[in-house]
């Protein structure tokens, strides 16, 4: 039987995203020149309003760099809400998955 298993964790940006990466660049192709972030993903990201841990993490960093008086950490929580993570089981006599309903994670690796 296969085990339920997590999905990646993701991170939404925050309302105010556009206002504090407005403080580094004037655009958002400077910013992704200065982030080392593809200008694809940065819209993508925008557009979705989903980021991977990578990329926000990438973000973040670049924001604190910037920004002497946050960490990386606090950049990240001033930028991003994370996202629940999203546990998939197994259906029983299918070869498929679907999304846990409730909220609690039992035996998730």
């Amino acid at each position: 039987m296969p085990q339920p298993y997590a999905l990646a964790q993701t991170y939404a940006p925050r309302p105010d995203f556009a206002e504090h990466i407005a403080t580094l660049a004037a655009t958002p192709a400077e910013f992704c020149l200065q982030a080392g972030l593809p200008y694809a993903t940065y819209m993508r990201m925008i557009r979705m309003r989903s980021a991977s841990k990578k990329t926000a993490l990438r973000i973040a960093r670049t924001y604190a760099l910037a920004h002497d008086q946050y960490t990386i950490r606090a950049a990240l929580e001033l930028l991003f809400e994370p996202r629940p993570r999203i546990v998939m089981e197994p259906v029983p006599g299918t070869n498929r998955f679907r999304r846990r309903t409730d909220e609690t994670t039992p035996g998730v690796q």
